[in-house]
């Protein structure tokens, strides 16, 4: 006889008979990485309400659930018109949960899906909105940490609502997140946040300005299918810089360009930073009511602050130009190839190979003998006398003060074996130069060489060193063991 094993009740199915009592669980309207949202019927005040729900799965790990509990009880005291509220945090059996206000709108990405970029008059209401609701919650040592268009509602009073408060954590609480451990979603993650550091309300400024980011030019500066790769974009990557058109369009991302500095302390230091540098173009989007009404425009970015794509040589004091050489050295040091053991393999051999190839065609360029091929049926009535020779020599071209000389010449013409005497020097010219000169003696050097070929290609290094600058006059003088004299002269442009 074969058992039938029961099959598993649903997460919908478990949340509907655990608050059966209180609510009526309707569909599910969200997903995010640690809940579930489902849209309830509250029976005893007939309302509708939203229902967030930690996965059963979850519900074995204390952390999980502590963590969950205490950020739900955190975020339930936020009272501000851009959070949504959050009405009871409670537990049944083994369903932990939270009601919140049901908002009736549609969520800031299905706006970006349907119009790819937003009015710079709107992404500025919508940055300053957004911005007032944290400026709230950094106050009361709340960090949202999951900034996205996703958690970003725009309701049916045209308010612009910030969700999912689920997974702020109160600054002054951090033992309940373990080390190391980096909650988020990357495309929308502070540099600080992707490596897993502590985080203040700048994290979220980071976040909001990828937001605003994506609403002015319809993508985020860093997404890809690799979430280890955007993160190590967000740590180092230079932000890209989009083509605008229009004074507005300019005047916004000059905010968020500050906003995505890589270093917390370039960013504006508050969100009401932002809203103060945005409230004259989010006035004119027609619905930023200015939450923050004690805020005035006179609140500064800090001036000074440097943005991660601003050159270098535009810096103009001396502070600001140290500290983006520092950036510039961090980003450096950050850089995933930089630890990539195959990029320097390449590297290497690449280094090695251009290195071969160039004393390669150095060696076939500067020792490859210039003489003419003799030629046996014209030197044939020479036969039983001395063989006829010349020399030719390089023209050295300019030449350094205190580098040694290089001297390159050809004999041409004697038969193997045969030995010659070789003189190089190199004079000053004009008697007045030779007189007024340092050093007045030539520099003179003798070699006693033999003749392995008709064709034979000589290199010879002069200690010119101590030769000031001037015109010299390179003799190149050889004699054979006939005492046959061959000569050539050149001249050479010492310079300092």
């Amino acid at each position: 006889m074969t058992s039938t094993r029961p099959s598993r009740q649903s997460d919908s199915d478990l949340a509907r008979e655990a608050l059966s009592a209180d609510y009526e669980v309707g569909e599910e309207i969200g997903r995010g990485g640690m809940a579930v949202v489902y849209r309830a019927r509250e029976k005893g005040l007939e309302r509708d309400v939203a229902i967030k729900i930690l996965p059963p799965q979850f519900t074995f790990d204390d952390s999980f659930v502590q963590r969950f509990q205490r950020e739900a009880r955190i975020a339930a005291g936020l009272e501000h018109p851009n959070i949504v509220p959050i009405y009871r945090v409670g537990q049944s059996g083994e369903v932990i949960y939270l009601v919140m206000k049901l908002l009736r709108g549609r969520a800031l990405s299905e706006r970006l899906r349907e119009q790819g970029v937003l009015p710079p008059v709107e992404v500025a209401r919508v940055l300053a909105e957004v911005a007032s609701a944290l400026a709230y919650a950094a106050k009361r040592g709340v960090v949202h940490r999951d900034v996205k268009p996703d958690n970003i509602m725009l309701d049916t009073d045209d308010r612009y609502i910030v969700t999912d408060f689920g997974i702020a954590r109160s600054a002054a609480e951090g033992q309940l997140t373990s080390t190391g451990m980096s909650v988020g979603t990357p495309r929308y993650m502070s540099p600080e946040q992707a490596r897993a550091k502590p985080l203040d309300g700048r994290s979220d400024i980071y976040s909001l300005g990828v937001v605003g980011y994506e609403c002015l030019t319809g993508r985020a500066p860093f997404d890809g299918d690799d979430p280890m790769a955007v993160l190590l974009a967000h740590i180092s990557a230079p932000v890209p810089r989009p083509s605008l058109s229009g004074d507005d369009a300019h005047a916004v991302y000059a905010v968020i360009e500050r906003m995505l500095a890589k270093d917390p302390a370039d960013r504006p230091q508050s969100a009401d930073a932002v809203i103060a540098a945005l409230a004259p173009l989010a006035s004119r989007g027609g619905g930023f009511t200015g939450a923050t009404a004690s805020v005035t425009a006179t609140v500064p970015i800090r001036a000074r602050s440097l943005s991660p794509t601003r050159p270098l040589h535009a810096v103009g004091d001396w502070k600001q130009r140290l500290a983006a050489a520092r950036h510039f050295v961090v980003s450096l040091r950050s850089a995933p190839w930089l630890r990539d053991r195959r990029v320097w393999t390449r590297a290497s051999v690449a280094v090695g190979l251009l290195t071969a190839s160039y004393y390669a065609v150095h060696f076939a360029t500067m020792h490859r003998s210039r003489c003419v091929p003799v030629n046996a049926v014209a030197l044939a009535p020479s036969i039983g006398k001395a063989a006829p020779f010349t020399i030719l020599m390089d023209a050295p071209g300019r030449h350094d003060e205190g580098d040694d000389l290089d001297v390159y010449y050809d004999v041409c013409g004697l038969a193997p074996g045969t030995s010659y005497t070789t003189r190089v020097s190199v004079t000053r010219n004009g008697l007045l130069n030779r007189i007024a000169g340092r050093s007045a003696k030539p520099v003179t050097e003798s070699y006693n060489e033999s003749a392995g070929s008709a064709a034979v290609r000589r290199h010879r290094t002069l200690d010119a060193s101590d030769l000031p600058a001037g015109q010299y006059t390179v003799s190149l003088i050889i004699t054979d063991a006939s005492d046959r004299v061959r000569e050539r002269k050149t001249t050479v442009d010492i310079q300092r």
